[in-house]
């Protein structure tokens, strides 16, 4: 009586065993990078597209002030007004 095996008919099946043996792993170990490498792309990706953050209105004053745009006088005023 020789049945399906102590493996239930996957068993013993010598050099093509491990032949398809390593044909998995090797898909699946692929299968690993390729997803590896798509969630490192995606997520540089969205890092890239988060943009800079906006200015702060402080900022904005003091750059306003050095480009000669607007005197010392109104910058202490837009300063006071925003920092309140």
């Amino acid at each position: 009586m020789r049945g399906w095996g102590q493996m239930g008919g996957w068993g013993g099946g010598g050099w093509l065993g491990a032949l398809v043996g390593l044909t998995l792993l090797a898909g699946l170990l692929a299968l690993l990078a390729v997803g590896a490498i798509w969630l490192a792309r995606r997520t540089r990706a969205r890092a890239a597209t988060a943009g800079p953050a906006q200015p702060q209105p402080l900022d904005l004053a003091r750059r306003r002030l050095a480009s000669g745009e607007i005197t010392v006088a109104e910058f202490e005023g837009l300063r006071e007004r925003l920092e309140r």
